[in-house]
C-alpha cells in the first residue's frame, strides 16, 4: 500500500511540473558580395544561423491548481561556427522571464519577446531568415527592438480566432521606454495581424515608431505572405513606406521553396529593394538542408549607391 501510495504522489508530481530542453544548431557556409560606390569586396565564410538563429533553452511550468500554471522560460543565442555566446557578457540573450498562465490569458515579467515580434514574422518570405527579401538593410521594420529586457507582457487567449498582446519596458537605468502592442487573426488558411511598436528616447524626446499589417494566406498549393510597414521619426520628420510580398511553396513532401520581393523608400528619396530566394529540404522531422539566395540595394536619384549579395548553403538541426 505504501508504495502504491508513493508511485500515486509522484506521479501527480510528474504531472504537476515539468522541464523542457531544446535548441537549434544551424550552421551554413555563405559568399557574400558588396558593393559600394566603384568599390566591390567579396568574402567566403562559415556562419551561423542561415534559416534560423542558434540557440539552446529550458522551458517550464508547475500546475498551481484551478488552471493557473507558474511558467518559465530560459534562452541563451550562441554562434555554432565557433561555439561563442550570441551576445557577449549574456547568459540569456534571447529570454529570461517568468509568469503566470490560466483562463485570462498569459503574463510574463523579464526579458521577453515584444508584442510586435509575435507577428513580424509573419509576412517574411525564404523562411523568415537572413535571406528574407527584407533583410540585408532593405526594410527599416529590421530595426525594430525583439527583446528590450526589463519587459511586461500580457497576451490575451483566443476569442473566435482574435487574440491580441501588449508590452512595456520602462526606462529604469536607461533613457529609452517602449511600448508595444498587436491584434492577431488566425483562424482556417487565413492569418492576419496588425503590430506596434513605439521608442521613446527621454534624453532627446526622439519617438521612433514602427507599424506593421500583415498576412498569410495558406491555398494548399502554396501559401501567400506579405506585409506593409510604416517607420517615423518624430523629431526629424522622416517617413518610411515599404512592403514586401512573397509565397511558399511545396514541390514535395521534404522539399520547400519559399521566395519574395521587399521595396521600401523613405519620404519620396533613397529607395531600396531586395529580392530572397530559399529551398529548404527536409531530412527528417529535426534535420534540414537548405540552399538561398538574396540581394539588397539602394538608389539615390535613380543612382544605385550600394548593393550586397549573398549565396548560402547550410544545414539546420533541432533538439
Amino acid at each position: 500500500m505504501a508504495c502504491a501510495v508513493l508511485a500515486s504522489l509522484a506521479g501527480v508530481a510528474q504531472a504537476q511540473s515539468s522541464v523542457t530542453l531544446y535548441g537549434i544548431v544551424d550552421a551554413y557556409v555563405g559568399r557574400t558580395k558588396s558593393e559600394n560606390v566603384g568599390t566591390s569586396v567579396s568574402t567566403t565564410s562559415l556562419d551561423s544561423g542561415g534559416l534560423s538563429t542558434s540557440r539552446w533553452g529550458l522551458s517550464g511550468s508547475e500546475d498551481l491548481g484551478g488552471g493557473l500554471k507558474a511558467i518559465f522560460n530560459l534562452e541563451q543565442s550562441f554562434n555554432a561556427d565557433n561555439g561563442t555566446t550570441g551576445t557577449a557578457g549574456s547568459a540569456f540573450d534571447r529570454q529570461s522571464w517568468v509568469g503566470l498562465e490560466g483562463s485570462f490569458g498569459k503574463f510574463q515579467v523579464g526579458n521577453a519577446w515584444t508584442a510586435l515580434d509575435d507577428v513580424f514574422y509573419i509576412g517574411n518570405s525564404a523562411f523568415d531568415s537572413v535571406f528574407s527579401p527584407g533583410s540585408s538593410g532593405v526594410m527599416s521594420l529590421y530595426a525594430y527592438n525583439a527583446n528590450p529586457g526589463n519587459v511586461v507582457r500580457y497576451t490575451s487567449p483566443s476569442f473566435g480566432g482574435f487574440s491580441g498582446a501588449v508590452s512595456y519596458k520602462g526606462k529604469g537605468a536607461g533613457i529609452i521606454k517602449q511600448t508595444d502592442f498587436n491584434v492577431l487573426y488566425e483562424a482556417g488558411p487565413l492569418t492576419a495581424a496588425l503590430g506596434y511598436q513605439q521608442r521613446d528616447n527621454t534624453a532627446t524626446n526622439i519617438k521612433t515608431k514602427f507599424t506593421v499589417l500583415a498576412g498569410a494566406y495558406d491555398l494548399g498549393v502554396a501559401t501567400l505572405r506579405g506585409n506593409y510597414a510604416t517607420t517615423r521619426n518624430t523629431v526629424f520628420g522622416a517617413k518610411v513606406d515599404e512592403y514586401q510580398i512573397g509565397a511558399d511553396v511545396p514541390l514535395s513532401p521534404a522539399l520547400t521553396l519559399s521566395g519574395g520581393f521587399a521595396r521600401s523608400e523613405t519620404d519620396g528619396a533613397d529607395k531600396r529593394t531586395g529580392f530572397g530566394l530559399a529551398a529548404s529540404y527536409a531530412l527528417s522531422k529535426r534535420t534540414t538542408a537548405y540552399v538561398a539566395y538574396n540581394q539588397g540595394k539602394s538608389k539615390l536619384g535613380g543612382v544605385t549607391q550600394a548593393k550586397e549579395t549573398i549565396y548560402g548553403a547550410g544545414l539546420r538541426h533541432s533538439f
